[in-house]
């Protein structure tokens, strides 16, 4: 809401009020001529009460306007359905536990009086509190201790809640031609614990919706990020595959030209492989298995019988699978950082242990290493961080240095993010449905039982009214079916579904 919204609303307010408090009270009867100074403190005093009274209404007015522009415009008529059935709970409550009272009296035009004087109360509050209620929603988010945001506005709430009630003892008395609100501080007291009991359950239940959604946005926040750093470290492998293989093909055309053609023309059909796999999130092992083949053929065309490759014999499942390119990054490594000659021939083996498929090589390093990153192994590590909460092992003596990659074998859910929202939407409409018609069900059936209970009372009455127990408890349920139905579970069951959604694209592999 802009300042300038809000200067209106003052106006606004500012003339409503003067407008009321000049019908209400008759400013004729104030008298400054009189020479006593008694007479004329006593009507100083009234002007100044009259006064109060006006800025009280005003504030109170100001709230109230405010907390209707505010709310939710689908939800204003249902929230005062909600407080309707409330007051008429609460008022036949009173009426029937009253002294003195008979049913024929129930739909007096005094009684009725009473019950708007209520209702009018309860919803003047309800919007007045929704104001500073979205007061709070709005300072809380920024603040470096919400707790104290929440005792300030938890206050505030406290105090317009009495001024409004004030106003009501000045001013709805008298519009109404009745005295229904008690200038007694009992009253004050009483409308003071009300207040404070329904704002702390307000307040704590939107303590939990928050949580829930911060939750969500964290949630949602890493998944973001996860999915930033895993294109990230596929978009590393483009980069370094070429810059390796033109190392290899550089070297290769100062030994050996005629190898060169045909490295060449192999390192163009590895290299399609290479942007078909890199985007993937996982690839069968045995599809990497004969890449690994067709790669290491490649490096033979030029180290020849300097590498000794071994591949164990087993035929993986369809539904194995390891990270792209992680045994192509892994042999490149291997030739990079070890000694590769005739004399001491580098030994490469591949094999599979205790779901993981283990790539180990004998250790011969190189005296020097220039310009190495180590890109390729921490790009393998970080990709399964990210998928899966399976760990990649690394091992390293005087023999040897093996690296062991989990088996992937099943992810828990894989689909479409799009057909999942729809499918989410679909069965969340489903259940909704299903709720509000058990809560129909449910006033439809309360209807009727408290005409039947009424009817039973009318046939068997003895000169004792006791339908309305059972109506008002049963009522009671009613109520609090609709707020959980319409006001709280709702709102809840949104929340709760954008949780299960992130949860559920965030799944990992096992």
């Amino acid at each position: 809401m802009d300042k300038y919204y809000k200067g209106y609303l003052r106006l606004f307010s500012f003339v409503f009020s003067f407008a009321i408090l000049v019908y209400v009270f008759d400013f004729s009867t104030i008298n400054f001529q009189n020479n006593s100074n008694f007479d004329l403190g006593v009507e100083v005093g009234l002007l100044t009460g009259n006064f109060l009274k006006f800025v009280a209404l005003g504030l109170v007015f100001l709230k109230f306007l405010e907390g209707i522009i505010v709310s939710d415009k689908k939800l204003i008529v249902r929230n005062i359905l909600i407080l309707f059935v409330i007051n008429v709970l609460i008022y036949s409550v009173i009426f029937f536990t009253s002294p003195n009272v008979s049913f024929n009296q129930f739909f007096h035009p005094e009684a009725i009086k009473y019950f708007i004087g209520y209702f009018s109360f309860s919803v003047a509050a309800s919007f007045v509190n929704t104001s500073i209620f979205n007061e709070y929603r709005i300072d809380v988010p920024d603040s470096p201790k919400p707790e104290k945001v929440l005792r300030k506005y938890f206050l505030r709430s406290i105090i317009y809640t009495l001024v409004l009630y004030y106003v009501f003892v000045e001013f709805a008395n008298l519009l109404l031609q009745k005295y229904i609100f008690y200038d007694q501080s009992i009253n004050y007291l009483l409308v003071a614990v009300i207040t404070v009991f329904f704002l702390f359950l307000f307040f704590i239940i939107d303590r939990k919706k928050n949580k829930l959604e911060r939750k969500i946005v964290i949630e949602s926040t890493k998944a973001e990020t996860a999915t930033a750093q895993f294109e990230t470290l596929k978009s590393q492998l483009d980069p370094h595959f070429l810059f390796n293989s033109l190392n290899v093909l550089t070297g290769l055309i100062e030994e050996n030209p005629d190898n060169a053609i045909d490295f060449t023309t192999s390192l163009s059909k590895i290299y399609r492989y290479v942007l078909e796999q890199k985007d993937k999130e996982v690839v069968s092992i045995q599809e990497e298995i004969n890449f690994a083949k067709t790669y290491v053929n490649l490096l033979k065309l030029r180290f020849e019988n300097s590498i000794d490759f071994e591949i164990e014999q087993i035929t993986f499942s369809e539904t194995e699978f390891i990270v792209p390119l992680s045994l192509q990054i892994l042999l490149e490594n291997t030739i990079k950082h070890n000694i590769v000659s005739d004399q001491k021939p580098l030994k490469i083996k591949i094999y599979k242990k205790d779901n993981y498929l283990i790539i180990e090589n004998s250790f011969q390093p190189k005296e020097t290493i220039k310009d190495s990153t180590g890109i390729g192994l921490k790009n393998i590590i970080n990709r399964y961080q990210l998928i899966s909460n399976r760990e990649v092992n690394i091992e390293k003596n005087e023999q040897l240095f093996r690296v062991e990659l989990p088996i992937l074998t099943q992810k828990n859910t894989t689909m479409n993010t799009q057909n999942f929202d729809e499918q989410q939407a679909y069965l969340r409409a489903i259940e909704r449905a299903k709720e509000l018609k058990k809560f129909y069900a449910h006033l439809g059936t309360y209807v009727v039982m408290s005409l039947f209970f009424f009817i039973l009372n009318l046939v068997t009455n003895n000169g004792h009214w006791w339908f309305y127990w059972p109506v008002l408890g049963w009522g009671l349920g009613v109520a609090l079916n609709a707020v959980k139905v319409f006001a709280y579970g709702s709102g809840w069951e949104e929340n709760k579904a954008k949780e299960i959604l992130e949860k559920e694209q965030n799944k990992k592999w096992q």
